[in-house]
């Protein structure tokens, strides 16, 4: 008896975490979420771009037999956007209704990329954000966003024609090969160059180029196109007999067209940290019914993400490696490992979003970042719609995982909203090179456009 005395004492008289919420949860909900909303975000992935612009991506976002129910196109979320953006007067997307919803498009266009897409962000309350392009064509110029480079067509200059194994890969190898023609045009190549190390100069220059044109990242999105499963480390010396063998014609057998992927991999990587250059690496569950989920988990990165030769290089799991979100989080640790919370901020529901939110920030909080993924999945679920429904549900559920989580004693309400501002602002803000948010006692005191929000 004198033993459980003792303990419930000290439970008392100290901090405890429980592992129920108290009643207080709705409370504490409503007291966090207006000071999270006053918290400016810094976007780490995005494909801003008008509904009709090809160069938000260097592939294509293929055909699904069935979408998840959240990305549908009836998903009346997507009109409660567009009201909050534009003030739409319909309750649905009918072909008569959604007809005032295009020409508010165009005629917000007309006032330029700039005006078009500031407003955006200033609506949803974005301070600053990326973009992940082929070009940055009219958003060039542009201090709110950030390139991001897609660099997957280096790995892939040979006959691609064995590559197209399913219907999806059929449409992704030819858009890799016209953006390699891309690059090799801004090298100054009209063709392939006759040897490796051609190639090699033709890949920096490049990438001195888009560093210098103020890129911030380079991005793969190799889970597409290939598997990330064990990829090898091979002497330069086979890389370029492989190069050479197959540079004039010819086409590749898959094992040595791994191997010299697995070369470039590397190379891409190895010289983009000593560049100031982020790595983004696409690590989750992907568009199209061909995706193999498995070939593009985060955990299947660990021998390069551990590899002592790249701890100066800053890698961002882009997609926090869902479904696997539980496994990916624990790479975090390594202190140049962040995990970003896109593409399922679309997928599933806040609710679920706050669940996986409540975990990662009791394991790394300092190590997770916002991402919006907006994209322009169609003209009425186009970029502004994809930003508005992001924010939306990253604040409500970061609330309502945060209030769980002061009301089980995990974290005092301060610490909470730390972690919020860490989330939103200051860890991507570090990354992008911009100032921290400065406090006034436990306030936020830089505020952005508050977004609707309801209780849980």
């Amino acid at each position: 008896m004198l033993v459980v005395f003792v303990l419930a004492s000290v439970s008392a008289l100290l901090a405890q975490a429980v592992p129920l919420p108290n009643p207080d949860v709705a409370a504490i909900y409503k007291r966090l979420l207006p000071q999270i909303e006053k918290i400016p975000i810094v976007d780490m992935h995005a494909h801003p771009g008008y509904w009709d612009d090809t160069d938000v991506d260097a592939m294509a976002v293929t055909v699904t037999d069935l979408d998840p129910l959240r990305t549908r196109t009836n998903n009346p979320e997507w009109v409660t956007a567009a009201k909050a953006l534009y003030g739409y007067p319909y309750t649905d997307f009918s072909p008569d209704h959604v007809r005032w919803l295009y020409e508010k498009d165009d005629e917000l266009r007309k006032q330029g990329a700039n005006e078009y897409f500031n407003k955006t962000l200033d609506k949803v309350g974005i301070q600053a954000g990326v973009a992940n392009r082929v070009a940055m064509d009219y958003l060039e110029g542009n201090s709110r966003f950030r390139w991001v480079v897609f660099v997957d067509p280096f790995m892939f200059p040979f006959d691609n024609r064995d590559l197209a194994i399913n219907p999806d890969r059929a449409v992704f190898f030819p858009i890799q090969e016209k953006a390699l023609h891309r690059y090799l045009t801004q090298a100054g190549m009209s063709q392939l160059p006759p040897d490796l190390a051609g190639y090699e100069a033709a890949m920096m220059k490049v990438l001195e180029q888009v560093k210098s044109q103020g890129a911030l990242a380079i991005k793969f999105e190799a889970p597409y196109f290939r598997s990330l499963v064990n990829i090898s480390d091979p002497p330069r010396e086979k890389a370029e007999a492989i190069y050479r063998r197959y540079a004039a014609g010819g086409v590749p057998s898959n094992e040595d067209y791994v191997i010299f992927q697995d070369y470039v991999f590397r190379y891409l990587i190895a010289h983009a940290g000593p560049m100031k250059l982020e790595v983004h690496i696409h690590s989750a569950v992907g568009s199209g019914n061909y995706y193999h989920l498995v070939e593009g988990n985060a955990m299947d990165l660990e021998n390069i993400l551990k590899d002592p030769r790249y701890k100066d290089t800053i890698f961002v799991m882009i997609h926090g490696g869902f479904p696997y979100d539980r496994q990916s989080i624990w790479l975090a640790a390594l202190p140049n490992v962040y995990l970003d919370s896109s593409e399922f901020i679309l997928l599933v529901y806040p609710a679920e979003y706050s669940r996986i939110l409540k975990l990662w920030f009791e394991t790394f909080p300092e190590k997770v970042v916002f991402g919006s993924d907006c994209f322009p999945y169609s003209r009425e679920v186009a970029v502004p719609e994809t930003y508005w429904v992001a924010v939306y549900t990253a604040r409500t559920a970061a609330a309502a995982a945060l209030a769980q989580m002061v009301s089980e004693g995990e974290v005092t309400e301060p610490r909470a909203l730390e972690i919020a501002r860490d989330y939103f602002h200051d860890t991507s803000a570090k990354l992008f090179g911009l100032p921290t948010l400065p406090r006034a006692g436990n306030q936020m005191t830089t505020a952005a456009t508050a977004t609707p929000h309801a209780a849980p």
